[in-house]
């Protein structure tokens, strides 16, 4: 539930944040954007989700549990954040008159392979530049299926399905990975400021994705 560290929503004295102030503009998308993101973004906002649990728990196919007044439901953690569009002053699914119970966590195929991997400015106290949940499930060096999910480039944990559909049926290997890392960022569309981000994406996708191969 943590909300962006976009230095425009954070500063009450910025003129100009749609997500504090919905109308009145988003000042990062003229203004210093270094942090800021490359994929998903609006014309309203370009800010960035700042989470590292929400990230793997996307790769792991967590699903939440509300409750409110109406009862209780379920919601798969994909779908529980959302994309600025038109209104980002929401961030979440949840709404008002809900709380967030519980988080299950399915049996997983990736836990002898997964890794995550986040790029930062400094290396502690930080919030990631570009991150990387990267798991896949082996049968012997074949994937069978795999989770990539992007960090600090989006204002939600991006799930790369195509780097997934890729993947599946091909053998591990480096050059594959760096092909996979090409697709990760399809669609992206940068800033003045955080073009850096688009390439630092895909050394980022790649390395997590040997690692997490056992070939790195």
């Amino acid at each position: 539930m943590q909300r962006t560290r976009c230095p425009y929503f954070m500063d009450a004295s910025a003129l100009h944040c749609n997500k504090r102030a919905p109308g009145s503009g988003c000042g990062a998308i003229d203004g210093f954007n270094r942090s800021h993101a490359i994929l998903g973004a609006s014309d309203k906002c370009i800010a960035t989700h700042p989470s590292d649990m929400c990230v793997a728990l996307t790769a792991l196919d967590a699903v939440i549990h509300l409750r409110g007044p109406k009862g209780e439901r379920q919601i798969p953690i994909a779908e529980f954040h959302r994309l600025p569009g038109e209104t980002p002053q929401v961030d979440t699914n949840l709404q008002r008159d809900e709380l967030i119970v519980s988080i299950d966590l399915p049996a997983s195929p990736y836990a002898s392979h997964s890794h995550y991997l986040k790029v930062r400015d400094r290396a502690s106290y930080e919030f990631a530049l570009v991150s990387v949940a990267a798991a896949l499930e082996l049968e012997e060096h074949r994937i069978r299926s795999a989770r990539i999910v992007l960090g600090g480039v989006a204002h939600k944990p991006w799930l790369c399905k195509g780097v997934e559909e890729f993947l599946i049926g091909k053998t591990v290997d480096a050059s594959l990975f760096q092909e996979a890392s090409k697709a990760a960022v399809t669609g992206s569309k940068p800033c003045q400021y955080n073009a850096f981000k688009v390439e630092l994406a895909k050394r980022a996708v790649t390395r997590a994705l040997s690692i997490a191969g056992g070939i790195a």
